[in-house]
This record gives C-alpha cells, sequence and structure tokens, in this order.
C-alpha cells in the first residue's frame, strides 16, 4: 500500500514538474512564466519530497521533508 502512495505522489510530482516547464516555454509573458514556474514546480517539488518521506518511514526523514517543504513555501 505505500509503494502505491509513494508512485502516485512522485508521478504527480513528476507531472506538475513537466507542467511547469511546458508553461515556461508556452507562456507569452515574463510575469506569466514566473507565476506557472512558482505555483506547478513548488507543488511538484513538494509532492516528491513527499513521496520520499513516506517511503523511507523514519521521523527523522519525515521532520526534514517537512521542513523543506515550509522554507520551500516561504
Amino acid at each position: 500500500m505505500t509503494e502505491i502512495i509513494v508512485i502516485i505522489l512522485s508521478s504527480l510530482g513528476a507531472l506538475f514538474i513537466l507542467l511547469a516547464a511546458v508553461g515556461i516555454v508556452k507562456m507569452p509573458d515574463l510575469y506569466l512564466r514566473i507565476s506557472v514556474t512558482t505555483k506547478a514546480a513548488t507543488l511538484g517539488i513538494g509532492l516528491i519530497l513527499l513521496a520520499a518521506g513516506i517511503y523511507f518511514a523514519d521521523t527523522a526523514i519525515l521532520s526534514r521533508v517537512i521542513a523543506i517543504i515550509v522554507f520551500m513555501l516561504l
């Protein structure tokens, strides 16, 4: 069950990072490029980090993952 959750979270994270890359290429304005990149890439990296934290199932790693996600959102 844990493996399925990790696969889903990491796949969604990779999809959001791919959408951020497409957004950089397709958006016409600089401000739209910045907006798409920050929102989609932050969500994608957060999902991949959360998948890594669940995969290793260690409280030390999970606390570091949560700290990284919080600092990314700041």
